[in-house]
C-alpha cells in the first residue's frame, strides 16, 4: 500500500497543472467543480475540462502511460506535448504558460497560485524521475475500481452523477441528491490521519439544515462508522479490500446507503 501512496502524492502534485489551467479557462461554478479531473482508464489519461479556445475545443490532460501533460483537441488528437522527467512543476508551469498563447489563450492569471492548499510533500520542488510503470498500472488499478465503485453507486440509487476527482483532496468521488431530504458524497479518499490508509468514505447531509441522528447505527458487515466533531459518516480501508475481489465495496455500498436512506 505504501506503494500506492507514494505515487498517489505524486500524481496529486501534478494534477495541480491541470487544475491551473481549469480554474484559469472554465467557466466557474460555486462548487468549484470546474477545476475537477477524471481519470479515464482506457486512454491512461487524467482529463481537466473542456475549454473554448479561438472557435474549437481543446482539453489539457495528464498522459500517464507517456508520462507527459498533452493538450488534445475534440477528436482526440494530440496538438502539444511536454514531457516531464527531470522538470520540476514549476519548469512545467512555465513551458505550459508560454505555449498558451499558441493555443488561443491569455498567460494572465495562469501561473497564480490556487485558492487552496495542498499538503506540504517534501518533493515539491524537486525534479521528476519516472515513474515505475508497475506503480502507475497499481495506482490505475484503484482509481478505475473507485470510478466502478462510484458508477455502482449512482446504479444502486438510480440518479445521474458526476464522477470526478476533486484537486485539492484529490479524492475520486460522487455527490448525489437521492430525494428532496438527503445528499450523499461517496468516493475513494487519499490515506489520511483518520483512517491511516486510504479509503472509500460515505457521508449523509439532510438538506432541511439538520443533522443525521447517528446513536442507531450498528456495526456494518464491511467497513466501520466514524463519528466525532470533524466528521460523520461511514469508511471502508482500502487495506481490508482484497485485490482481485471487490464484493465488500457493493455490499459497503448497499448498507451504508440503505442506512441513509432510512433516516432521511
Amino acid at each position: 500500500m505504501q506503494e500506492y501512496n507514494n505515487i498517489d502524492q505524486r500524481i496529486h502534485q501534478l494534477s495541480q497543472l491541470i487544475a491551473k489551467v481549469n480554474r484559469t479557462f472554465v467557466p466557474k461554478k460555486p462548487d468549484d467543480s470546474h477545476t475537477n479531473l477524471f481519470f479515464d482508464p482506457v486512454s491512461h489519461r487524467i482529463y481537466g475540462r473542456w475549454v473554448d479556445a479561438e472557435n474549437k475545443r481543446i482539453i489539457f490532460a495528464l498522459n500517464l502511460k507517456e508520462f507527459a501533460f498533452e493538450w488534445l483537441d475534440n477528436k482526440r488528437q494530440v496538438i502539444q506535448s511536454f514531457d516531464i522527467q527531470d522538470k520540476t512543476i514549476d519548469d512545467m508551469e512555465f513551458a505550459v504558460a508560454q505555449f498558451l498563447p499558441d493555443m488561443g489563450l491569455k498567460k494572465e492569471g495562469f501561473r497564480d497560485k490556487m485558492h487552496y492548499e495542498i499538503p506540504d510533500y517534501p518533493f515539491l520542488k524537486d525534479p521528476f524521475g519516472t515513474f515505475a510503470m508497475k506503480s502507475i498500472e497499481n495506482w490505475e488499478y484503484y482509481r478505475e475500481i473507485a470510478n466502478r465503485a462510484c458508477s455502482d453507486l449512482l446504479g444502486y440509487l438510480q440518479v445521474d452523477g458526476e464522477i470526478r476527482i476533486w484537486p485539492h483532496h484529490f479524492d475520486t468521488g460522487v455527490y448525489v441528491e437521492p430525494n428532496i431530504n438527503t445528499g450523499l458524497g461517496f468516493g475513494l479518499a487519499m490515506e489520511d490521519e483518520m483512517v491511516g490508509f486510504p479509503y472509500f468514505y460515505f457521508s449523509g447531509y439532510r438538506l432541511n439544515g439538520k443533522g443525521f441522528d447517528y446513536e442507531n447505527v450498528s456495526d456494518l458487515i464491511n467497513g466501520k462508522w466514524i463519528i466525532n466533531k470533524n466528521w460523520s459518516g461511514a469508511v471502508l480501508a482500502l487495506s481490508d479490500v482484497e485485490k482481485e475481489d471487490f464484493r465488500t465495496i457493493p455490499v459497503f455500498l448497499k448498507e451504508v446507503s440503505d442506512w441513509f436512506l432510512v433516516n432521511s
